[in-house]
């Protein structure tokens, strides 16, 4: 193979911070750090410093989580220079979101390790890591391509059977309707299908948001 592969310089990860993240059971935090600890105890540089990340009782799924926010904000301020976790889906639930997160951590000088997937060695002193970072970006692009792909095709669909796509404005008439229409029982699917609108824009009248931003959007013309 060609050494173009290898030309990046390699360097001991000096200040490795690590993240921890379990939903309910407790025995799993314990298992993850002790597979973490270990592997950073076998490294054959000895980092200077490792800090310790963690969230408890909050899914993966939830990108607000405090100690996921923390990591990664101390990411930006250079404080970290690699993050370490147990494995890819404890960093975050959607694959996609945490290939992208760690495109912009490498961006910012900073790997990412999952110690039980080999694969997801994208650490400094893996010569390797642009060529499958660049693997990564790929796998994302594809998949943000297939998202807008499927968003085109249902609205095309909508079009088709005569829902109207983007913002409705709607006369007192027609939010009288719905609201009739909603008291007599009906889904707000079935008054979206019935009248010709898009199942949001009837959510929005019955929530009363929709008149908020039609004020909202007069104001702003003023």
């Amino acid at each position: 193979r060609s050494s173009s592969f290898v030309s990046e310089e390699v360097r001991p990860m000096k200040r490795i911070g690590c993240y921890y993240r379990v939903s309910t059971d407790k025995q799993e935090l314990v298992s993850q750090r002790l597979a973490v600890e270990a592997w950073i105890k076998a490294l054959p540089t000895k980092p200077q410093s490792v800090r310790v990340f963690q969230d408890e009782a909050i899914s993966g799924a939830n990108n607000d989580r405090p100690g996921y926010l923390a990591i990664l904000e101390a990411a930006k301020r250079g404080e970290i220079d690699t993050i370490v976790c147990f494995k890819l889906d404890r960093f975050s639930r959607s694959a996609t979101h945490a290939i992208r997160t760690i495109i912009d951590l490498d961006a910012m000088g900073v790997g990412f390790v999952a110690t039980s997937q080999p694969s997801l060695n994208l650490s400094s002193d893996n010569p390797f890591r642009r060529t499958m970072l660049a693997v990564f970006a790929d796998i994302a692009e594809l998949e943000r391509e297939t998202i807008v792909s499927r968003v085109k095709a249902g609205m095309e669909a909508a079009r088709k059977r005569g829902s109207k796509i983007g913002n409705q404005h709607l006369g007192e008439d027609q939010k009288a309707k719905i609201r009739n229409l909603s008291a007599s029982g009906f889904s707000q699917g079935i008054i979206a299908k019935q009248l010709g609108l898009c199942r949001m824009t009837v959510w929005r009248v019955l929530a009363g948001r929709l008149d908020q931003k039609i004020r909202g959007d007069d104001r702003s013309r003023e």
